[in-house]
């Protein structure tokens, strides 16, 4: 039986955004691994960003599935459903 792959954690930010520090915080504090995408210096994940159609930053990527903002109850939820475990 092959084992379940993880879904990618991905957090597009910029540099002065307060609720994308918040989203990152609290991804470490879940020790929950991600890659962060700034996409004021990042061409690949600004391009990404636009795909999404997305309006305003954070945006949380896990897997297939994308959080728009941070809320922390949320985003445990998508975490969970994804199979990814939270702790704390």
């Amino acid at each position: 039986m092959a084992k379940r792959k993880t879904p990618n954690v991905v957090v597009y930010t910029t540099r002065h955004c307060t609720h994308c520090k918040q989203a990152i915080r609290q991804l470490k504090s879940w020790k929950v691994g991600f890659r962060e995408m700034d996409i004021e210096t990042n061409h690949r994940a600004y391009a990404e960003f636009r795909r999404l159609r997305a309006r305003g930053v954070p945006v949380i990527a896990v897997g297939e599935r994308h959080l728009f903002g941070f809320d922390p109850k949320r985003l445990r939820q998508l975490l969970k459903n994804a199979g990814i475990s939270v702790s704390g």
